[in-house]
């Protein structure tokens, strides 16, 4: 019986990382990098002030859900949801929001 080598161009990793975009684009999930850069930068995308008193949700299907504590800043963020999408787009380098969505949620 022969041995041979390996191939030593043999990339392991590259069927199981199609897979995955496959699954995130099936279930309209973001990129955790993307999600992790937008979370991480949240205070200056919306401001200091803001930050504090709402936070990223999810990122699902192009739609940045945002969690607010007071009905007026979810009425601040509504009139500002263009701005922010375009801001998270451009800090992302590519067009990851489509859409911005809020909900009120004072239980944090």
């Amino acid at each position: 019986m022969a041995i041979e080598p390996l191939p030593r161009d043999r990339d392991t990793l590259h069927p199981l990382a199609g897979s995955l975009e496959r699954l995130q684009r099936s279930l309209g999930l973001a990129r955790p990098d993307t999600l992790a850069l937008l979370t991480e930068s949240w205070p200056q995308l919306v401001g200091s002030r803001l930050a504090a008193a709402c936070r990223l949700h999810s990122l699902r299907d192009g739609c940045l859900t945002v969690a607010v504590d007071d009905p007026a800043v979810a009425e601040h963020l509504r009139w500002q949801s263009s701005d922010l999408a375009a801001a998270a787009n451009e800090l992302c380098g590519f067009e990851v929001v489509e859409r911005v969505e809020i909900r009120v949620d004072p239980s944090r």
